[in-house]
């Protein structure tokens, strides 16, 4: 196959790297030559239990109207894909039904218009338009955070659409307390792929000192959809790691290393979004996607009023290879990102008050490099650097009313692959309130507005249609705002919330012009309900999404890097526990109903779909409680659709991926 033409780390990133390391090395020394001084009591940690059945509950962070998963509920979704971390999300959809193609989209605004970090390293997804923008692995997660429409300062830079935060597992949240050494090793079989997955998680903790190694390997046939058809390019054949070191000292400071590896390879349809394009001839053929990343951090765990500072620096390369894109051209592309953030919290007697500086530097190089006119074919590169300073304020100004409000300033810099540069600098500000109407009532509101400066574009294909122009390249800015209420009645609780969000020159990263944008707006309602009772609860969620773009009806396969229709959403789980006995079940459903917003474009309407899963699980007492055997039941009705935000689902030119039909899942977890 061919090779990435770059090393590991170009000089530029590698120059970078090394003048970062050593301030972000003096940085993390400093704190530990501070004098003593008395910290801040935290609340005792709440262990929870294998059996625990709890619906996702808001972080101290988090704001309402978004979205916040916790490690105990991402255990009781088994997660496959990131489809199913976010299957009981009414505002947060993914489309496609394999790793490789999924697109995750809030409040029907694609991720890439969002600042999203894995354990703090900044994920930069313009490889290639046909490619997933969540291709992660979600075995070993402990929680997401996701912040809608209106995000806060120190999320981090270019939040057009909000924010996200996926963090993963440390030793300690794998080891009970008091245990040296332990883990778990977990085997699965899939009745529709034929195939078998094996994860091994092991950690050990030895006074100040922790460690973990994860890997997991995927042995998948094509699956079959509800009408019993092979679906082409579907087999799973990934392989994944992750490795984190610890070092906890007695005066609370926390350094931490990890390092991730995730890899994608397999026969796919050139255009993997797609089952398969009828007007292109070209066959499916083994695609490679790699994605590798470092990082380290310090955060201070028993802070004082004044100093609790939060440290990082973080690298990732990703690396895509498609041979033959329409019988001919050779594509590739490499992205690398070093990205780093410096902060102190303060306590400032109402609450807490974050500052602080972050930067990246994204660095793209791709192209064709065979059957391209003259001054087309070969490799280019686009940089990026961005240098930020924040301030976020989170006060209680009294016992009903609380608010969160912030600013950035970002400085950017820019360089085109024929060497032009730009320079562009902008502000963001945000403002959120919450406050208790009465006991059981609370009413919340937010207002934003972000640069979003200028990104890189889509590297695989850079002059793949014609010469990069570079004429009246701006930056974009959104509008965010949101309007809700929450009400908690006994083992009732409520959430309903208004949204709208506007991105003014929202860029298309995939045309040679690179300044073709569009007005990009979502508006809409959220709504759901949970009631919880013993040993478990009951949860249904609502969403009416509306996208435009340039004020028409989005196209989802005209529409990367932007917006999809999303339409009317129904999702409802549940979860019950038998204690007696060892035994969990529960399942959950979508009802997406009828569309007719494509028929503008000339399309035909979305259908309504209903899909319904279940699962059980037991964890026998005779063998103490160490084996946990599981069962789960997807798409139980054997229904064939196409599951709404899948590119090519409103397209009758395109072919798009159905779901898998009726599967079952089959697992045995051993705790060690």
């Amino acid at each position: 196959m061919p090779q990435s033409p770059s090393p590991i780390l170009s000089p530029r990133i590698s120059a970078l790297l090394r003048t970062t390391i050593l301030a972000g090395v003096a940085l993390t020394v400093l704190p530990s030559f501070s004098l003593a001084q008395d910290a801040k009591t935290d609340d005792a940690e709440t262990v929870t239990q294998p059996l625990e059945v709890t619906a996702s509950a808001k972080s101290a962070q988090g704001l309402p109207g978004g979205v916040s998963i916790g490690q105990a509920e991402l255990d009781r979704k088994n997660p496959q894909t990131i489809k199913d971390v976010f299957a009981d999300e009414p505002g947060v959809k993914v489309g496609g039904p394999t790793a490789i193609s999924q697109k995750v989209y809030v409040q029907g605004i694609e991720n890439t218009k969002l600042n999203v970090q894995v354990d703090g390293t900044r994920q930069v997804d313009s490889t290639f338009h046909h490619i997933g923008t969540a291709i992660i692995d979600p075995a070993m997660l402990k929680s997401v955070e996701v912040e809608s429409g209106v995000s806060p300062a120190d999320a981090g830079p270019n939040a057009l659409g909000g924010s996200m935060f996926y963090e993963t597992r440390d030793a300690r949240d794998v080891l009970e307390n008091g245990e040296s050494f332990g883990g778990w090793a977990k085997l699965q079989y899939n009745s529709n792929t034929k195939g078998l997955a094996e994860w091994l998680t092991v950690a050990g903790q030895y006074e100040n000192v922790e460690a973990l190694a994860y890997l997991k390997n995927s042995n998948q046939g094509n699956y079959k959809d509800g009408a019993g058809n092979e679906v082409t390019g579907t087999a799973d054949g990934s392989e994944s790691g992750l490795g984190k070191f610890a070092f906890t000292g007695n005066d609370g400071g926390r350094f931490e290393a990890f390092a991730s590896h995730l890899v994608d390879e397999g026969v796919r349809p050139v255009r993997p979004n797609f089952a398969s394009l009828p007007t292109r001839t070209t066959q499916p053929q083994w695609i490679s996607y790699k994605d590798t990343s470092f990082g380290v951090s310090y955060v201070d765990e028993q802070p004082t009023d004044m100093l609790a500072p939060e440290l990082s620096l973080n690298y990732s390369k990703t690396h895509l290879d498609v041979p033959k894109l329409d019988d001919s051209t050779h594509i590739e592309s490499v992205i690398e990102t070093l990205n780093g953030k410096a902060a102190n919290t303060f306590d400032v007697g109402m609450g807490d008050l974050t500052a602080g500086f972050d930067f990246y530097h994204d660095e793209a190089t791709g192209g064709g490099d065979t059957a391209r006119p003259a001054g087309r074919a070969g490799r280019f590169t686009e940089t990026s650097t961005n240098i930020g300073v924040f301030s976020q304020a989170r006060l209680s100004l009294t016992d009903r009313w609380r608010v969160s409000f912030g600013g950035r300033g970002d400085q950017q810099w820019f360089e085109g692959i024929d060497g032009t540069d730009f320079s562009e600098f902008g502000l963001s500000g945000n403002a959120n309130t919450e406050y208790d109407v009465t006991d059981a009532v609370m009413a919340y509101g937010g207002l934003g507005t972000t640069f979003g400066g200028l990104p890189l574009g889509e590297s695989a294909i850079y002059n793949y249609s014609g010469i990069w122009n570079y004429s009246g390249f701006s930056p974009s800015r959104s509008y965010n705002a949101k309007l809700g209420s929450r009400v908690t009645l006994q083992d009732w609780a409520f959430d309903g919330n208004l949204f709208y969000n506007l991105i003014n020159e929202s860029h298309d990263l995939s045309t040679s012009n690179r300044n073709t944008t569009v007005d990009l707006d979502t508006r809409g309602v959220n709504l759901s309900a949970t009631y919880t009772y013993g040993p478990g609860y009951v949860r249904a969620g609502y969403t009416h999404t509306n996208v435009k773009s340039d004020g028409a009806v989005p196209v989802s396969t005209s529409a990367a890097y932007q917006g999809v229709i999303v339409g009317d959403i129904i999702n409802i789980d549940a979860a019950h526990r038998f204690d007696d006995y060892g035994i969990r079940i529960g399942g959950n459903s979508e009802l997406a109903l009828s569309d007719d917003s494509p028929e503008d474009n000339g399309n035909e309407k979305l259908d309504s779909y209903f899909v319904a899963n279940l699962y059980a699980e037991w964890v026998p007492d005779a063998l103490n409680n160490a084996v946990t055997l599981r069962v789960d039941a997807m798409n139980i009705f054997d229904r064939d659709y196409v599951a709404r935000t899948t590119t090519g689902y409103d397209n009758s030119n395109v072919e798009p991926y159905h779901e898998p039909g009726r599967t079952f899942l089959i697992s045995a977890k051993v705790d060690f």
